[in-house]
C-alpha cells in the first residue's frame, strides 16, 4: 500500500499514519462480504469460535485448558477480516418494520447479557445487542487483541462461553448482534461522546453517585471471581491479612477451597495471573445517545435491567404539554403486575421453548400494543387504546400462568432427560416488566441531527416510543 505518512493510518486509530504504524508491521483486512449482512457475518463468527477452539473435538473442559495467545490472535483476525475499519454499518442494520423487536441496553459483560437475554426471551420477537467482540483495528496496537493476545485470554474465554451458547438464536435471527456503529464511524463517535458528557456535567453529582454504586456492586462481584486465580503465595498472604488469627489450617482449608471453586469455574482460566497484564473489559453497551440512535435507526423499543441506564432513558422522555397521561392506564396495569422469567436456565432449553411457541399468546397482544403505540395516534385513540388494552392485559395475564406452570412441567422433564436428577428448584425469577410510553416518545434533538445526516428521513423514526424495564428489585421492594 501507498500510505502517505499525514494520511490517516489503514488501522483504524484515527490517527495519521506515521504517530501509529509508521514502520511496523500493518495488518488491512479489505471488506469480504459487502452487501452481506450482520447475521451473515455472525454465523461465520460462530463457525470460526468452532473451527479455532473447539477444531480437534475438543469439550468445554478442554477447550478452557488450551485458549493459547496463537489462538486469540488467530480469531481476532478472523474479527478484523469480518469487519474491517471501512465498514460502514449504516445500510446493515435493520430497517423499522412490524417486527417487535427490543434493543438491550443493559449490562454487557457476556455472562450478564447472556442472562438477560435468556430471562426477556419469551416476551419479545427480536432482540438487538451491541456486540461485546471488540473490534481490533479500531484500537491502538499495544492494546488490540490481535498484537497482544496474552492479555485476552480470559476476556476471550467468557466472549466464547457467550457466543457458544447464542449460537441457536442468533442462526434463528431471534438474537441480532450488531457491531457497534462507533467502532467505525469516528465523527458519530466524537459527536455521542460529546452529547453524553455536556448530559453528564449538568447533573454531574447524581451520575456520580449513581455511577458509584453500580460500579462498586459490579467491582465485588469481578474482584471475587478473579481474586481465585490468584498465585498461591499471594493468596495465602490475602488471608492472613483478612484473618490475622486463623490457624494454618484454616488458611489452607480456605485456599483449598479457591482453588477448587477455580477449577470448577467453567468461566475461568484453570491457572494462575502471570505477571503480565491482562485485560479486563468495561462494556457498557449502548448508552443513552448510542441507544435512541440505533432504537430510532431499527425500529426498537429500549429495555434494560440497570436502575442507572433506566433514569437515563427516562431523561429522554418527550411529554406533550396537555398529553403527558394518555398511556398511563396501561403502564399502571404493566406496573401492577410481578412478571415470571427463566433465571439460570440452560440457553438451549430456553431457546427450545421459544421454538415451541411457549408465551406466543401473550407476544401476540404484546406487538398488537406494539404496533398501536407506533402509530400517529390522535390523544383521544391513544387514551382509549390504552385503557382497552389495559384491561386486555389483566386477562392475558392470566392466561400466562398456565403457560408457565407447563414451562415448569417442561424444566423437570428436560432436567430428568440430560442430569438424570429428579429433583429441581424450579429456576424462575419474579418481577416488574414495566412498559413506558411517553406522549411524544423519547428522544434527544442532537440524534435526530445524526441520523439525518446517514440516513433518508423515512429510513428511521422519529423517536423511540417505548421503554421497558427489567425490575428484578420489585418483589423484594414490595414485600417491604
Amino acid at each position: 500500500m501507498n500510505i502517505g505518512r499525514n494520511d490517516r493510518c489503514p488501522c483504524g486509530s484515527g490517527l495519521k499514519y506515521k504517530k501509529c504504524h509508521l514502520g511496523r508491521s500493518l495488518y488491512v483486512y479489505p471488506e469480504p462480504f459487502k452487501g452481506r449482512s450482520i447475521r451473515e457475518r455472525n454465523l461465520i463468527l460462530l463457525n470460526a469460535i468452532e473451527d479455532i477452539f473447539f477444531g480437534k473435538g475438543e469439550d468445554w473442559e478442554a477447550m478452557r485448558h488450551s485458549i493459547t495467545e496463537d489462538k486469540v490472535k488467530e480469531f481476532y483476525r478472523v474479527m478484523a477480516w469480518l469487519w474491517p475499519p471501512q465498514t460502514d454499518i449504516t445500510p446493515l442494520l435493520p430497517k423499522p418494520d412490524a417486527t417487535l423487536r427490543g434493543l438491550y441496553t443493559g449490562d454487557t459483560r457476556p455472562q450478564e447479557i447472556l442472562q438477560n437475554i435468556v430471562r426477556y426471551s419469551l416476551y419479545t420477537e427480536e432482540i438487538i445487542v451491541v456486540s461485546p467482540f471488540l473490534a481490533p483495528l479500531t484500537m491502538k496496537p499495544e492494546f488490540s487483541p490481535i498484537y497482544a493476545p496474552g492479555k485476552y485470554r480470559q476476556d476471550t474465554l467468557e466472549l466464547i462461553y457467550f457466543a457458544y451458547a447464542l449460537a441457536p438464536w442468533i442462526e434463528a435471527g431471534i438474537v441480532n448482534m450488531i457491531p457497534n456503529p462507533m467502532d467505525f464511524d469516528f465523527r458519530l463517535r466524537k459527536e455521542i461522546y460529546g452529547m453524553a458528557e455536556k448530559r453528564y456535567e449538568s447533573n454531574k453529582a447524581q451520575y456520580d453517585a449513581e455511577l458509584h454504586e453500580m460500579s462498586e456492586e459490579e467491582g465485588k462481584k469481578e474482584f471475587k471471581r478473579m481474586y481465585m486465580r490468584m498465585p498461591e503465595g499471594a493468596l495465602r498472604r490475602k488471608m492472613k491479612d483478612f484473618k490475622p488469627n486463623a490457624t494454618q489450617k484454616e488458611i489452607d482449608d480456605q485456599v483449598d477451597y479457591m482453588l477448587r471453586q477455580r477449577k470448577n469455574d467453567p468461566l475461568l482460566l484453570d491457572e494462575e495471573m502471570t505477571g503480565e497484564a491482562e485485560m479486563r473489559i468495561k462494556r457498557m453497551g449502548a448508552n443513552l445517545e448510542l441507544g435512541l440512535y440505533l432504537g430510532q435507526a431499527t425500529g426498537s423499543y429500549l429495555y434494560t435491567n440497570r436502575k442507572f441506564q433506566w433514569n437515563e432513558i427516562m431523561s429522554a422522555k418527550q411529554q406533550a404539554t396537555d398529553d403527558s397521561d394518555l398511556w398511563s392506564p396501561l403502564t399502571r396495569a404493566f406496573q401492577t403486575l410481578d412478571f415470571t422469567f427463566l433465571n439460570d436456565v440452560d440457553p438451549e432449553f430456553a431457546y427450545k421453548l421459544k421454538e415451541e411457541g411457549r408465551l406466543g399468546g401473550f407476544r401476540n397482544y404484546l406487538r398488537k400494543v406494539w404496533h398501536k403505540i407506533e402509530e400517529d395516534n390522535t390523544p383521544a385513540q391513544a387514551n382509549s387504546a390504552a385503557r382497552e388494552f389495559g384491561d386486555e392485559l389483566h386477562d392475558e395475564y392470566e392466561k400466562t400462568k398456565e403457560e408457565w406452570a407447563k414451562i415448569d412441567k417442561s424444566i423437570v422433564d428436560w432436567t430428568l432427560g440430560t442430569t438424570g436428577v429428579s429433583t429441581v428448584v424450579t429456576p424462575f425469577i419474579t418481577g416488574g416488566l414495566d412498559w413506558i410510553v411517553p406522549a411524544v416518545g423519547f428522544s434527544i434533538a442532537g440524534v435526530g441531527q445524526l441520523l439525518s445526516a446517514r440516513y433518508k428521513r423515512k429510513e428511521f423514526r422519529a423517536n423511540v416510543p417505548l421503554a421497558v424495564l427489567l425490575d428484578l428489585e420489585k418483589k423484594r421492594k414490595l414485600l417491604k
